[in-house]
């Protein structure tokens, strides 16, 4: 038996969609697999979403106190990936487009998602924000229109 766990954009089940997030998906669908057949779904809350920092490590914490021994993501940070690989949890990458829990169960059953061991994506994917005011070192030339400091002595 394994528990594979699965980022979701709502409430989670198998009908729910995958999201492409892992530390800020909405919630966790976690699928009790025996002999390859589902044999129970589990969905828990992820209370990391909006965190303003940490959040892949907190949801690292909730895949590993759910029991899982296998993810399927879509992208995943390094603080993540560093923290799943830390509790063996074996690492699978989803396909890169809109899916239903099932659907990627499915393609994990099937053998066909590629196991993966390290992040695939930069720290604070997925945070949102956009570029600030200024950007400092040339004043108002730089990154943005902002009033920056020059660095110079």
């Amino acid at each position: 038996m394994s528990i594979i766990a699965i980022p979701s954009m709502g409430s989670g089940g198998l009908n729910d969609q995958m999201s492409p997030r892992f530390g800020r998906c909405v919630s966790f669908t976690f699928v009790e697999l025996e002999n390859n057949e589902i044999k129970a779904v589990k969905a828990v809350p992820n209370p990391a979403a909006n965190a303003m920092g940490g959040a892949g490590v907190q949801a690292t914490q909730i895949i590993g106190n759910n029991g899982a021994t296998v993810i399927i993501v879509g992208f995943l940070g390094p603080n993540a990936a560093s923290g799943l690989n830390a509790l063996n949890i074996k690492i699978f990458q989803a396909p890169n487009q809109a899916i239903t829990i099932k659907e990627v169960m499915n393609l994990y059953i099937e053998g066909k998602l590629q196991p993966i061991a390290t992040s695939n994506v930069a720290s604070h994917y997925g945070m949102g924000g956009g570029r600030g005011m200024g950007g400092g070192g040339r004043g108002m030339g730089g990154r943005g229109q902002g009033m920056g400091r020059d660095n110079q002595p």
